[in-house]
């Protein structure tokens, strides 16, 4: 074990148990990690990014710089106390001032591990401030005057002698600058969205909230990726919102794949379609299902880290339901369908996102979107109300077969507010994921 690993797993040992003060859902040795994986990517040397992993240590736990010492040498050690405060019994402005004056009198290795410490920290503020769209200093001894002017004086000390156009130091700047002065982009403020104030605001908190996942997939993988399965009615906007999340996650640097709907798709219509056409409507269902297991199991094996699928196993429970309801399916084969994949569920998908609108509605929305006046051989409202039915009778077997699940009315609401509705359920979900993963990985208690 390196110096570096040592070190991180001595700091996840010493912070055992310990919560992040203003997300206590966090374990703290996320701020740690997130230190020493900092420095370690501006590209410093094993000692300082050692020391970033075990920069509070000695302030935060029953370890003293004794003890770093004695496990990781004098030039770590040194390197922690520069970074901890003196003692904590003096007023929150003596630590303070102490703090400001005596870092400018460190050599830069001390300064680097200060300086990706209060990164960290503000970066954390910021995202916490962009997802609530409230500036919330409450968690804080002082209130925002007072943080203010020590997180400025403390960027005025570790650039004093120093060159203030390296990269840290330049980071530091620009999280301080969007923290205390508001910084922002005004192109998109002011143009893109200046007739559009309270969508762009909204887009703010879904954007932080991805800033966020970001940050942790790059601390844990999860073990397998994060399936999402859309299923509704016709013309509720599902499309619509997978696309736009396929881009969200996109964009965000995730590796996304997108499963189509199987019964529309050209490998159904090409090598499926034909070979059920003989089939009574339970066995076809069945085979349908079937494929669709496989299909999402050869997904979930490419190592993706999400998965967006158009129609998957919880979508066929209700048109199973449907056939059943229908005289369709016999009841043994019914059941025997619904347990097995409702099982198969609840192990592979972690969001189930269904979308329902008054029947009425949904074919209005049809005509409006096309230039076609004749009749729908399908869609109709016969049929809608038929699948909005099932999806009501079986709404609790469907809660029970995903870990997360949205039940969306989208009558009244355009397909942006949908999908806006949609990914600020599915985020908070993949984040409670990630969380979990990284307790499973270090074995946080």
């Amino acid at each position: 074990m390196d110096i570096k690993e040592k070190a991180k797993m001595f700091a996840i040992n010493a912070h055992m148990g310990q919560v992040r003060k203003s997300e206590p859902d966090k374990p703290m040795i996320i701020h740690p990690i997130s230190v020493g994986e900092l420095l370690e990517s501006f590209g410093y040397d094993d000692h300082v990014i050692a020391a970033g992993y075990l920069h509070d240590v000695v302030e935060d736990t029953k370890y003293t710089i004794a003890d770093i010492e004695k496990y990781f040498g004098s030039d770590i050690a040194t390197l922690v106390m520069n970074a901890s405060e003196p003692d904590k019994t003096l007023s929150w402005e003596e630590r303070k001032k102490h703090t400001i004056a005596e870092i400018k009198k460190l050599p830069l290795r001390s300064k680097l591990v200060i300086c990706a410490d209060k990164i960290n920290n503000l970066e954390d503020l910021f995202l916490k401030f962009e997802k609530s769209g409230k500036r919330d200093f409450s968690a804080f001894k002082r209130g925002e005057t007072a943080q203010k002017w020590y997180y400025t004086s403390i960027y005025e000390s570790l650039i004093a002698n120093e060159d203030k156009d390296l990269p840290i130091f330049e980071r530091l700047k620009d999280i301080l600058d969007k923290v205390f002065t508001n910084k922002e982009d005004l192109f998109l403020k002011d143009t893109i969205f200046a007739d559009n104030g309270e969508y762009y605001a909204k887009l703010r908190q879904l954007h932080a909230q991805k800033i966020e996942l970001q940050r942790l997939k790059s601390l844990v993988a999860l073990s397998k990726p994060f399936v999402i399965e859309f299923s509704g009615t016709p013309r509720t906007g599902k499309t619509t919102t997978i696309n736009n999340l396929y881009d969200f996650f996109k964009k965000g640097g995730f590796d996304v794949s997108l499963i189509e709907e199987f019964t529309t798709s050209k490998t159904y219509k090409e090598k499926f379609k034909n070979k059920l056409a003989n089939m009574n409507l339970g066995d076809r269902n069945i085979a349908i299902l079937e494929e669709i297991y496989k299909q999402l199991q050869e997904s979930i094996a490419a190592g993706k880290e999400i998965v967006l699928i158009d129609r998957s196993l919880n979508d066929r429970q209700i048109w199973n339901y449907r056939r059943f309801t229908c005289g369709d399916m016999k009841a043994e084969q019914y059941y025997a369908a619904r347990d097995k994949f409702s099982a198969i569920s609840k192990e592979l998908i972690d969001f189930l996102v269904i979308k329902y609108a008054d029947p009425l509605v949904s074919l209005k929305r049809d005509y409006l979107s096309s230039l076609a006046l004749e009749p729908r051989s399908f869609l109709n409202i016969e049929n809608i109300d038929a699948y909005n039915n099932s999806l009501k009778d079986i709404q609790k077997l469907l809660s029970e077969s995903v870990e997360d699940m949205i039940l969306l009315d989208t009558s009244n609401r355009s397909m942006n507010d949908v999908s806006i509705a949609v990914a600020s359920q599915i985020l908070p979900a993949m984040r409670k994921r990630y969380l979990k993963s990284l307790g499973q990985k270090y074995n946080l208690k």
